[in-house]
């Protein structure tokens, strides 16, 4: 067996104390013995809020996703999608609630009714089991494309250059750019980049991949191959959650569609009941929006309207959030810059939070 396939394993670390809230006597322990072993991607968020400064961001959070599923999250620009996909993986560390990956709490360790925040290893260990691929590429530039994809494998988890680079060149063949092996971003399309940045992610082989916006930085030719490589994930099993603004895309490959605004979650369900049927006036509203570019009430579009098309997406980045700029991480996350080896940006953890009820 490979090291790589042996690896994150949870390890035990010391930890540092929080007092938290009493929470029932049915909520699920933090960790398990599921949870220590691979496991198929179950994502679980209860009551989580963030805010930033008296900025609530999210507004209790409740949302459960399958093994092996594929969401699509949908929403107006602020409605703090970004910020739920970046919470997933602790880049954001919640103000009340949690969220876990099969059973395992993301970013502390919960013993009764005390949380203990894990040290910055314990994190990033958490972090290759969650891929995240941003708007932005977030390449290195001085790095082939072999060597980014290769570089998290070998640095997060201290896999020889060989049996890194080995597997590297099976993702790069996986997103359809085994020829481009030895080439630097500079001489790769948009689209190329961050196929690349996608094998980046999948080269931890994680649980669960986080998409925010893949396609908005791309030129709109360079967005099907993108989206291509996705469905071709989405048909593998693996646990997908998408923030996009590519209604037909979302249609296409969703088991459910989550629609939010204002930090909450107005409307969830399959793509034919939240797309095509929706219940609430806000959802409608923000369809209609997005197909045809006029509000309820005005004037029919004409023949030709682009129904389903996204038309320009504004990039989604929460306040206070570090947004696509800068160096990529090396652990499967195009976020903002960190150290090889660091758990990124994940800051101090509310003191005394309270813990939201689990079912």
């Amino acid at each position: 067996m490979s090291l790589l396939n042996r690896l994150t394993r949870p390890s035990r670390e010391a930890s540092i104390e929080h007092p938290a809230a009493r929470r029932p006597d049915t909520a699920r322990s933090a960790s398990t013995p599921a949870a220590d072993a691979k496991s198929d991607g179950l994502v679980e968020i209860r009551g989580v809020h963030k805010s930033f400064g008296d900025l609530e961001v999210l507004r209790g959070i409740d949302l459960t996703i399958a093994p092996g599923s594929v969401t699509v999250i949908l929403g107006p620009s602020g409605s703090g999608k970004s910020t739920l996909l970046r919470a997933i993986n602790h880049l954001e560390p919640v103000t009340q609630g949690l969220i876990s990956v099969d059973g395992e709490v993301i970013g502390y360790r919960r013993e009764g009714d005390l949380l203990h925040e894990l040290h910055e290893r314990e994190v990033l260990r958490q972090r290759t089991a969650i891929g995240m691929v941003f708007q932005s590429f977030n390449l290195f530039a001085h790095m082939t494309a072999l060597a980014n994809v290769a570089e998290a494998p070998r640095r997060a988890l201290g896999v020889p250059r060989r049996e890194a680079e080995e597997h590297a060149r099976e993702q790069l063949g996986l997103v359809g750019l085994s020829e481009k092996a030895s080439v630097y971003p500079r001489q790769l399309s948009g689209g190329q980049q961050q196929r690349v940045a996608i094998a980046r992610a999948l080269a931890l082989r994680p649980k669960v991949l986080l998409f925010d916006e893949p396609t908005s930085a791309l030129d709109p030719e360079l967005v099907e191959e993108v989206l291509t490589v996705i469905r071709s994930l989405a048909r593998a099993g693996t646990t997908l959650v998408i923030v996009t603004h590519e209604i037909s895309f979302a249609r296409d490959v969703a088991d459910t569609v989550v629609f939010m605004d204002r930090g909450r979650i107005v409307e969830q369900g399959p793509p034919a009941e939240v797309l095509d049927r929706p219940s609430h006036e806000r959802t409608q509203a923000f369809l209609q929006r997005v197909r045809t570019g006029t509000e309820p009430g005005s004037a029919a579009a004409g023949p030709g309207s682009p129904i389903d098309s996204a038309g320009p997406a504004s990039p989604a980045v929460a306040p206070g959030s570090a947004g696509p700029a800068g160096p990529a991480s090396p652990v499967g996350s195009a976020g903002p810059a960190t150290a090889p080896g660091s758990a990124g940006p994940a800051g101090p953890p509310p003191d005394g939070r309270v813990l939201a009820a689990e079912r």
